[in-house]
């Protein structure tokens, strides 16, 4: 629409379209999305440039596509793409009552009559090979939880099935107005919800149905990390109401980790400086020996990322041996702490440390806390192996696997920060 010098307001042009299948799966927040998207699109060439306003009489959007903020973290990952495809254009979006947005209402009533035309055109098209497919099938009873069993129990299930509608067709104006207490939930959480082949997404995180969820914390618990570690694997990718008090009670009811607790500290510690780049200082340590096995522990200070050696031998050449393998793949470093252990402080290592130019930092004999960062990654694997041993009955090899699978699950911001939570 144009707005003329003396105030009138006439039509320039009229659009609309049904519509996909797909499409009318979508939440009721993203189909007004769609409807704002696909304006903008359609007439790209008389706005592209220019400075104009997008009216809609679905409020949300005014949050999602009109904040000077950004966009809201907890939007659905769908609105944030179409919000990055409107940041091209300059436009003020303005909320009408839908009392008053007849000319645009009007089109969609009379579309309704018209058959859906075929898709203009197809971007790409995946299919999965046959064989590919017959193993992906054979595989799917041994997964802990499929796509299919979330769909089918979601179809079962009444309360999914009116969140579904809810979702769909829109929710009501407040949440005390809906009686069942599962849904009252999501209420908050409304804008963030869509659903997907039959499944209910909030955002990217798949919504898990309460028949599932003790199994799926038995999966998250799998080499027993802590608390806060499992809560960020859980976060990538599964949601549920109150999924964080969940995981805090089913890992302080875990008997394994109960008997690997460690006393709480007497002291707080001294954090050492903070290094300027990776692999820049490391710190190395022994942990060991447990049923005839050492590990020497290599972590860097910087992104705290840990290699570990299985081993029984702790001798000087064996330690050389085993940082010129971690120095191959991720370069020399320019410090490297340790305690004063024989292999350390003989001429072997001394030496070893003055051909690679590399500063060599030995803590205060009988004050381990000196090389915290060794330390408190020892104990946290010495523990760790214990309860993966315990709960789980496998070797000392395959422990250290899964230990370090779990570990190097974790998202690495919060290993940057320096979180560390008690396995």
């Amino acid at each position: 629409m144009h707005r003329f010098p003396d105030g009138r307001i006439k039509a320039i042009a009229h659009a609309s379209k049904t519509l996909s299948s797909a499409e009318q799966n979508y939440g009721q927040i993203e189909k007004e999305a769609l409807a704002l998207v696909f304006a903008v699109t359609k007439f790209h060439r008389m706005l592209l440039g220019r400075r104009f306003k997008l009216q809609t009489d679905h409020q949300p959007l005014v949050k999602v596509f009109g904040s000077k903020k950004g966009i809201p973290i907890h939007t659905a990952n769908r609105l944030k793409r179409w919000a990055l495809t409107l940041l091209g254009y300059d436009f003020d979006i303005e909320f009408v009552s839908t009392n008053n947005f007849g000319y645009a209402d009007v089109l969609s009533r009379l579309i309704s009559n018209h058959e859906r035309p075929e898709e203009e055109f197809v971007v790409a098209s995946l299919n999965v090979e046959p064989d590919l497919q017959c193993v992906l099938d054979s595989n799917l009873e041994q997964l802990p939880i499929t796509f299919q069993m979330v769909k089918q129990a979601t179809s079962e299930d009444p309360s999914m099935q009116q969140l579904v509608r809810f979702i769909k067709t829109g929710w009501p104006k407040s949440g005390k107005s809906i009686h069942d207490s599962a849904l009252q939930s999501f209420f908050h959480r409304r804008e963030s919800l869509s659903v997907v082949q039959g499944c209910v997404m909030m955002m990217e995180r798949l919504v898990i149905l309460e028949r599932f969820r003790k199994k799926l914390l038995k999966q998250l618990h799998r080499g027993h990390p802590g608390i806060e570690r499992v809560k960020a694997i859980a976060r990538g990718s599964i949601y549920w109401p109150n999924i964080d008090d969940d995981i805090g009670e089913y890992v302080r009811n875990c008997s394994s980790c109960a008997n690997a607790q460690k006393s709480p500290p007497q002291a707080e510690p001294h954090p050492w400086q903070s290094a300027e780049g990776p692999w820049e200082r490391i710190h190395v340590d022994y942990a060991g020996p447990t049923n005839g096995f050492s590990y020497l522990v290599v972590v860097d200070s910087f992104s705290k990322w840990a290699e570990i050696f299985l081993t029984k031998s702790t001798t000087a050449s064996t330690t050389i041996g085993f940082l010129q393998e971690a120095f191959a793949r991720f370069g020399i470093p320019k410090v490297i702490v340790s305690d004063n252990g024989t292999q350390f402080t003989g001429y072997e290592f001394r030496s070893f440390c003055e051909n690679l130019g590399i500063i060599h930092l030995r803590t205060a004999p009988f004050h381990p806390q000196s090389n915290g960062q060794a330390e408190r990654f020892v104990d946290t694997l010495k523990r760790s192996l214990r309860k993966i041993q315990e709960g789980e009955g496998l070797p000392a090899s395959a422990a250290l696997q899964t230990f370090l699978q779990v570990y190097r699950a974790t998202p690495s911001d919060l290993l940057e920060q320096g979180v560390y939570t008690q396995l």
